[in-house]
C-alpha cells in the first residue's frame, strides 16, 4: 500500500534517542517559502548561524556547516585529519564507538581497539597508554547505545600528552552537555542538528580547535575527495565569501530553523539550558529506577539527552507507550533487546512528558 505523504496518520510524540520534535516556531519557519542560497541576505544569515554554532561549541575557528549528517562530518574529520596508514586508538563504547572503527578502516587507518565495559566511562589513563603508539584518538562523547557520557576533557589531555590528534563524536551531546572545543584542546568535534541543537536532521557540523587546524594545514596531501575536503570549503569561504561562501546548494529552510533553535538556547543561556536538561535527565533516571529499571551508565556518567536503562522486556514497554501516543527507543548493540532509551530533546523534553512516559512504563510493568 502506498503512503501519501500529504495524508499521514496521527503520529506518536517522539521521546526517542534522536531526532527530537521541533518547537512550533521552528516548524513555522520550515514551512516558509524557500530563499536563495546566495546573495546579501543569505550570506548574513549563514554567517550568523556559523557564529551561533561557534558560541555553543566554544571555538574561535568558524565551524563547517555541511549538508548531510553527523556521520558525513565524522567521515570528513577522519579523512582530513589523518592519512592512510596512520594509527588511531578507538574506544569501543558501543554501536557508535564501533562506527568510528568502521570509518577509520574505510580511510585506510590502522585501528587499536580500546575495550570499554558496558556502562563504564572511558579510562583516560588507558587512552594515554594506548596513544603512545598512535597518531590519533577517536571517541564518542555520549554513546547513544548506552546513555553514557564520557569524560572527554580528561581524554583530550591524555591524547595531547601522548602527542595524538583527538576527534570527538559529539552528535548525542552538543547542546545538551558541556563541551568546549578550544578550552579543552579537542582537535575536532562533530555533531548534527537533530539532537541537542533541536533542529531538523540534515546538517553535519565540524569544529576544529587551533590544534586541529594546524593538523589540517600540515597534511602532506589533500584527501581523495571534493565534497568532504575541508580545503574545498575553505576556498569558497575565502574566495566567494561575500556572495556564496560554500561549494554546494544549502538547505536554506533548515538553516533558518537551526538559527531559530540556537537563538532560543542562547537567549536562555547555554549553561542554564544544559543545567535544566541535566535536571530533566535526573528526573527521568530516578523515575525509571524507582520502577525497578536499573540504569546502564555507572553513577555520575549518565547523559543528559539519552537516558538508558536495562529492561527485561523492552518491546512490551515500547508497545504500551506507543499505544499511549509516545515513542521511545529500544537498545542498540550492546544493549539491543535488553534496554529502553528515552530521548530528552526538542519539544517533548519537558517535566510533563517525562511524567507521562513514566506513568506509561509503570502501567506496562504492572501488566
Amino acid at each position: 500500500m502506498e503512503i501519501d505523504p500529504r495524508k499521514l496518520p496521527d503520529m506518536p510524540e517522539l521521546m526517542i534517542a534522536g531526532p527530537g520534535e521541533l518547537h512550533e516556531e521552528d516548524l513555522e519557519i520550515m514551512g516558509r517559502q524557500v530563499i536563495a542560497h546566495y546573495g546579501d541576505l543569505w550570506t548574513k544569515l549563514h554567517e550568523q548561524t556559523i557564529g551561533q554554532l561557534a558560541r555553543i561549541l566554544g571555538c574561535r575557528d568558524l565551524p563547517y556547516l555541511i549538508p548531510g549528517t553527523g556521520t558525513a562530518c565524522l567521515d570528513a574529520a577522519v579523512a582530513n585529519l589523518f592519512e592512510a596508514g596512520q594509527r588511531v586508538v578507538v574506544a569501543q563504547t558501543g554501536f557508535f564507538g564501533t562506527r568510528l572503527t568502521q570509518i577509520a578502516h574505510a580511510h585506510g587507518l590502522d585501528v587499536i581497539d580500546l575495550e570499554v565495559e558496558v556502562g563504564a566511562p572511558i579510562d583516560a589513563t588507558r587512552v594515554f597508554e594506548a596513544a603512545q603508539k598512535a597518531d590519533g584518538v577517536l571517541t564518542v562523547h555520549v554513546e547513544t547505545a548506552t546513555g553514557v557520557r564520557h569524560s572527554i576533557e580528561e581524554i583530550a589531555r591524555a591524547a595531547s600528552d601522548a602527542g595524538a590528534v583527538y576527534v570527538v563524536d559529539g552528535i548525542a551531546s552538543v547542546g545538551g552537555e558541556y563541551l568546549k572545543v578550544d578550552q579543552w584542546g579537542i582537535d575536532a568535534v562533530v555533531t548534527g542538528t537533530q539532537k541537542g541543537l533541536e533542529a531538523p536532521p540534515g546538517y553535519g557540523i565540524l569544529a576544529l580547535s587551533p590544534g586541529g587546524r594546524a593538523r589540517l594545514d600540515a597534511r602532506e596531501s589533500r584527501p581523495a575527495a571534493f565534497y568532504l575536503d575541508l580545503k574545498t570549503w575553505d576556498q569558497y569561504r575565502d574566495d566567494w565569501g561575500a556572495w556564496h561562501p560554500h561549494p554546494v546548494t544549502m538547505p536554506t529552510n533548515l538553516t533558518l530553523a537551526l538559527g531559530s533553535s540556537m537563538a532560543r538556547i542562547l537567549e536562555e543561556g547555554l549553561e542554564t539550558w544544559i543545567d535544566r536538561r541535566h535536571a530533566l535527565a535526573m528526573r527521568c533516571r530516578e523515575g525509571l529506577a524507582a520502577l525497578g529499571l536499573e540504569p546502564i551508565p555507572a553513577r555520575g556518567f549518565g547523559a543528559n539527552l539519552v537516558v538508558a536503562h536495562w529492561a527485561d522486556d523492552p518491546a512490551l514497554i515500547q508497545k504500551h507507550l506507543l499505544a499511549k501516543g509516545i515513542m521511545i527507543s529500544g537498545g542498540l548493540d550492546p544493549t539491543m533487546g535488553k534496554a529502553i532509551r528515552v530521548g530528552l530533546m526538542g519539544r517533548t523534553a519537558t517535566d510533563a512528558m517525562v511524567d507521562r512516559m513514566l506513568d506509561g512504563v509503570k502501567e506496562a510493568l504492572s501488566t
